[in-house]
Parts: C-alpha cells; structure tokens; sequence
C-alpha cells in the first residue's frame, strides 16, 4: 500500500508543484543558472540527436532541450512548452549520446488545446481584471516508474485494493466520452471520478476526477500509471467545458511525448493509437 499511498500523496501536492515549478522559471536568480534549476540540456549533437531540428530565429520558443525520462523516453521539449524538471547542478562536459544526459526525476510541461470550443469571455471567473483560470492549457507531469520489489501476487493485491478505493462512494455510474463516470459523496459537490482504458486496444486505465467550483469549466486532473516507455506515471490538469473530451486531452498528452520523442521504440507507435 505504500507505493499507492505515494502516489495520492504525488496527486494531491501536484498543483503546488506546477506553481512551483512556474516560479523556479521565471524567477530572476542572479545566484543560479535558471536553465539548470529547470534540467535544461540543449547543447548535444550526433547521430542519436539527428532528429533535432535547429532552433527558428523567428520562433523563439522552438529552442527544444532534452529530458531522459529513462532509456526508452528521452524527449526533447519545445521551450515553449514551459518544460521543466528536476535541477541539475552542471550541463553534461560533452553530449554526443544519450547515455550522456542525466536522468531527470520528472518532467513538466504545458499544451494547449481548443477542447471547450468558443465560449463567452465573461465565462471565465476573474480576480480583479485577470482571468483565474486559462482554459484549455493542460499541465502534465510524467514521472518514471521505479522497479518494484513486490512479487507479482503483491502487486496484484495492491492494485485491487487501490481499485476498491477509488470505486468506493461513487453513485449514478454513467458513460462519458468512454470513460465510466459517478458522482463522489455529498463532501465534494458536483465531484466525479472516471475510469477507462484510455484507448479500445491499449491496456493503460485513465483514472481522473472532475470538480465544477461554481464555474462552468470543469477542473479534471488526472493521476495513473502506465506500463509504455518501460512504466511511467502520468499526471495532468486542465480546465474545460466538457468532460466528454477527458480522452481526447489524454491522448494530445500522450500525441506530444511520442512527437517529442528522440527514440524509436515500440511503445512510442503504441501511444499513438
């Protein structure tokens, strides 16, 4: 029960780690490199970081550092995606491989999409004469699973219990866009929790929750492990219209890691689908 309790812990704390991480970007810190405190790589060349392209002069957020995830996820970020991860204290001396890049804790990053359609400014709640929320960004944080000392038998069993919790006080179970949905108890009004694979074919189970705040836009965060790229975890948020498009948000998390993706791996074609 352990690595399950970790993981509520990761969700819970994972709005004040995006508002962490926005900070430790755009800080001005005379004393510290910011590309450093963010594990920004960007100087490597050689056959394996062939497929970077160079940076546009007229696009300035094109620069694209460099994050290994682990061996089989080494993603080279557009800066304007606000990617960030854990701090790393020097560049690598030279970069000419991958094994030359340090493994990074997790990574961060920010996608847009137009999932709530057109909708009337004066739908997004305000403080004072700026909006609380921007609607359809999505923040994700990816984590690499770490090797289980448990025997199958165990994990099993800590997966059932989690299952059994997390399907616990739902009521008025109905489809949405795919995924199976209920209302949570009465102590988190308007509150659903969704589950379902996050493609017909593909073996990964989305877990989300979706919250109203008095707001027509529906806060859904979403929190589960995955076994592609050798077992990642998957956080992300978003504020939007329609929790209907849960899936499709999911997918354009998972569309950018395979875009962004230096390596060529069968787990990348895999989260395509």
């Amino acid at each position: 029960m352990i690595n399950g309790l970790r993981r509520c812990s990761s969700a819970a704390t994972f709005v004040a780690i995006v508002a962490t991480v926005a900070l430790a970007t755009s800080c001005d810190n005379h004393h510290q490199n910011p590309q450093l405190a963010n594990g920004w790589v960007t100087d490597c060349s050689g056959p394996e970081f062939s497929k970077l392209s160079p940076p546009s002069s007229a696009d300035p957020g094109s620069t694209r550092p460099i994050f290994r995830v682990n061996d089989q996820l080494v993603v080279a970020v557009p800066t304007k995606n606000m990617p960030s991860a854990g701090r790393i204290e020097d560049e690598p001396g030279a970069c000419r491989t991958i094994a030359d890049l340090p493994k990074i804790p997790y990574l961060y990053f920010v996608i847009q999409g137009d999932w709530s359609g057109v909708h009337k400014p004066e739908a997004v709640p305000r403080d004072g004469d700026r909006n609380r929320i921007r609607p359809d960004a999505v923040t994700v944080r990816v984590e690499r699973e770490l090797p289980s000392t448990l025997s199958v038998d165990d994990q099993r069993e800590i997966d059932q219990s989690v299952s059994k919790v997390w399907h616990e006080d739902i009521r008025d179970p109905q489809e949405i866009g795919g995924l199976t949905c209920g209302k949570m108890g009465e102590a988190i009004r308007g509150g659903m929790r969704c589950s379902g694979h996050r493609a017909p074919s593909d073996p990964d189970d989305i877990r989300l929750t979706s919250h109203s705040n008095n707001t027509p836009f529906l806060l859904l965060q979403a929190n589960y492990r995955s076994s592609h790229y050798g077992g990642i975890h998957i956080y992300w948020q978003v504020w939007t219209l329609d929790l209907a498009h849960a899936r499709d948000i999911d997918r354009a998390v998972w569309n950018s890691l395979t875009e962004w993706n230096l390596l060529n791996t069968s787990s990348a074609q895999t989260a395509q689908q």
